[in-house]
């Protein structure tokens, strides 16, 4: 059974709803599958009343360099802790916050085990004496062979839950999650233009868009807009390029976000023109 990819998922949809629905027939290829000799682009659809050819590029762009490898990390690793129904706090909401690159480059799974099981203990420890609010945390890692004892910092958020608004009030909520420690936007916007632009302006096509996923709320779109307008004079095939639109992900997958997913095109700082699909269904235009 075929199972489409992520990617071709959010494209087909894309091409569903662009230009009013002009597009939604077209024949497509990805390009990206069938080349094996050179870089080829994602996504080319072919329109059957005129011939015409919409090429797409689609790239997720990272808050900072190695978020995905990182998120990997994380989720294999920490999310773990969560399951130990012991450590939530009855009427308090805990949120415990790793530094990104906790685990960068321990490759050994002793070195890997020993920082999460600190990370575990120090919140079995602590987290009765913990102060509403955020503070700042030491916590010690141990337990690494042949390796002297170092800290982590650890970021720490508590909210009082109000009594009688359901049963997590009463039991508590302890989440722990990653905490960026630097801003490396600059570098990822850098590192997409170089890899994916030749391809999108080297195929024949009426249109060019350069369709760039964001998958976290904290990634300001004109942001990442703006990144790009700083690199015009060192890649000048970006005038080639006819539209760079806005894939919004962020909650795509979850309990809470379920299917949804956004389009957006921004001019001077404000959104143009935009879609929404929710189960693969046009909500709004």
């Amino acid at each position: 059974m075929r199972t489409d990819s992520r990617e071709s998922i959010f494209i087909s949809l894309f091409v569903k709803a662009y230009e009013d629905g002009l597009w939604a027939d077209a024949l497509h290829v990805q390009p990206d599958k069938i080349e094996k000799t050179r870089p080829a682009v994602d996504w080319l659809a072919k329109r059957k009343s005129d011939g015409k050819t919409l090429a797409i590029e689609h790239t997720i762009i990272e808050p900072f360099v190695g978020e995905k490898a990182d998120f990997a990390d994380f989720k294999t690793a920490f999310l773990a802790i969560e399951g130990d129904t012991s450590l939530p706090v009855g009427g308090r909401y805990i949120r415990v916050f790793v530094p990104v690159g906790a685990l960068q480059n321990q490759r050994k799974n002793l070195t890997r085990d020993a920082i999460v099981q600190s990370v575990h203990r120090w919140i079995k420890s602590n987290r009765l004496v913990l102060p509403d609010g955020t503070s700042k945390h030491r916590c010690a890692i141990t337990g690494i062979p042949r390796t002297p004892l170092f800290n982590i910092t650890l970021k720490v958020t508590v909210v009082p839950l109000p009594q009688g608004v359901g049963p997590a009030a009463e039991t508590g909520i302890l989440h722990v999650r990653r905490q960026p420690v630097e801003d490396s936007l600059d570098k990822v916007i850098e590192k997409a233009l170089r890899k994916k632009l030749s391809k999108l302006v080297n195929t024949k096509a009426v249109k060019r868009i350069l369709l760039l996923e964001r998958q976290h709320m904290n990634l300001d779109p004109q942001r990442m807009l703006d990144e790009i307008e700083k690199r015009r004079p060192a890649f000048p095939d970006l005038a080639r390029v006819d539209e760079i639109w806005i894939l919004e992900t962020s909650f795509y997958g979850t309990a809470f976000g379920g299917t949804y997913v956004r389009f957006e095109l921004y001019e001077n700082g404000t959104v143009v023109r935009s879609f929404d699909f929710n189960d693969g269904k046009l909500m709004t235009y």
